[in-house]
């Protein structure tokens, strides 16, 4: 009944480590006010907040039953495990009780309130000023990510830009899904003039100029902003920064992390005591988690297709699909980094864009999608198979579909083109419309009780 302490009482958890941003183990609880005095600290306080996306109730694992088993790639066939607590998202009968949704609520605002501690102190401190812009820029880019998470799982949310106190949070509302797009797009902006390029040495994979510029036409695109993303997704794919690798597999291979496709990815460690693995994504003994539909999409050839098959892991007794294959440590942990934001997903959010604005035979959105399907190694697509707006819009959620299948973006390209219900049909489930948000958990509810300010979503 105390959720909301979710949102503040763990008012810091930060890293100790001083020389790889991967190792995020928490420090035990220090004063805040007597933390944040120098830059040091403010780089274990942006440590933390990666930490956060790392959660096994985010990027860590649970996003893969909330955003992918919730779409149309995977089915979840154990309705033992966990008892049910997964199985019945799969299947939209997730009551408001459902302790996954609970914990992810939680874990996303835990994040928010450590990146809203570094954005309220750090301009107190005096350091190098180009240090404090990409600490700012880092903490800025995680915030609006975690919105981004929660506005597309839940709709209205209370959108808390500062650290407060739990008084002061007894009065949070549900915010407009409006006042957060623009609480993120504000983020992503400032963040994409704070960060860096690049990186170098141990700090090679902390978010960018390009994550954040890349994540902010995602966002646009989202919104049906098309005209606001396509010069700035049109900058990305026409730069030199990030490239298509030749041959898909490696993208996802564990020892060719940090590589030039990847916007912005998720970063772990197996075999370590730190907790920076994971356990095996998509891992399985009872049957095949990939929905028939999702491998029958694929055309003959394509180069994506084996990647969703699942290969048996050593020592295990699951199988996992092998874009996510790797043998465990001694530790029984993986370690394989999360996808976030790629090129390929850029590139095609371009094309859609384009599409949007206004369709042109053969024009720059074809040349974008099919840019994608040649390095997949099937045909490309000519004006005479998309012959108007309708068609190739169509084609490009399709390709979307076979080109990020298992990375978390299906479930939001239903939800956003409006196509969700129809979707999960030909899985053999009937989606309740009214399931295209999840309940608030609870808990929430409970603690707020307001059914004014702080209701439960239609339907629940």
């Amino acid at each position: 009944m105390k959720k909301i302490t979710l949102l503040l009482i763990s008012l810091i958890s930060l890293s100790a480590c001083q020389k790889d941003f991967l190792d995020l183990k928490p420090l035990s609880q220090p004063n805040v006010d007597n933390f944040y005095k120098t830059a040091n600290d403010f780089g274990n306080a942006v440590n933390g907040a990666y930490d956060a996306l790392q959660s096994a109730n985010q990027y860590g694992g649970d996003f893969n039953t909330l955003i992918e088993a919730r779409g149309d790639n995977v089915l979840d066939n154990d309705p033992s495990s966990g008892s049910g607590l997964r199985y019945n998202i799969d299947r939209f009968i997730e009551p408001t009780t459902n302790t996954v949704l609970r914990d992810t609520w939680g874990s996303l605002y835990t994040g928010i309130n450590r990146c809203n501690l570094i954005l309220d102190k750090i301009d107190g401190v005096t350091m190098d000023a180009t240090l404090k812009a990409r600490y700012k820029g880092e903490a800025q880019f995680i915030r609006a990510l975690s919105y981004f998470n929660l506005v597309r799982l839940w709709g209205k949310v209370p959108l808390v830009l500062t650290a407060g106190t739990t008084t002061e949070a007894r009065s949070f509302s549900r915010n407009e899904v409006a006042d957060i797009y623009a609480a993120i797009e504000k983020d992503l902006t400032a963040a994409a003039a704070g960060l860096p390029v690049s990186y170098t040495g141990n700090d090679i994979g902390r978010a960018t100029t390009g994550s954040a510029k890349g994540l902010l036409g995602k966002v646009y695109v989202t919104e049906k902003k098309y005209d606001l993303a396509v010069p700035l997704l049109r900058d990305l794919v026409n730069g030199t920064t990030y490239q298509l690798l030749p041959n898909i597999a490696d993208v996802f291979l564990v020892t060719n992390k940090n590589n030039a496709e990847l916007l912005f990815a998720v970063k772990f460690k197996k075999g370590g005591l730190l907790g920076e693995g994971h356990g095996s994504w998509f891992g399985t003994s009872i049957g095949d988690p990939i929905e028939p539909s999702l491998r029958a999409a694929y055309p003959a050839g394509d180069k994506r297709l084996p990647l969703t098959v699942m290969i048996p892991v050593p020592t295990s007794i699951n199988a996992v699909p092998r874009k996510y294959y790797d043998e465990l440590s001694g530790t029984n942990d993986v370690g394989n980094d999360f996808p976030v934001l790629r090129f390929a997903d850029v590139i095609l959010l371009y094309a859609e864009a384009l599409n949007e604005v206004g369709y042109q035979a053969d024009g720059d959105a074809f040349k974008a999608l099919n840019r994608v399907r040649t390095r997949a190694g099937v045909a490309n697509y000519t004006a005479a198979q998309l012959a108007t707006k309708e068609a190739f819009r169509v084609a490009i959620i399709n390709e979307r579909r076979l080109e990020l299948a298992l990375e978390s973006d299906r479930w939001f390209d239903l939800i956003r083109t409006g196509t969700a219900v129809d979707a999960i049909k030909v899985t053999g489930i009937t989606m309740p419309t009214y399931r295209t948000v999840y309940p608030v958990p609870q808990s929430e509810i409970d603690v707020y009780n307001n059914k004014t300010t702080f209701p439960q979503n239609d339907g629940y």
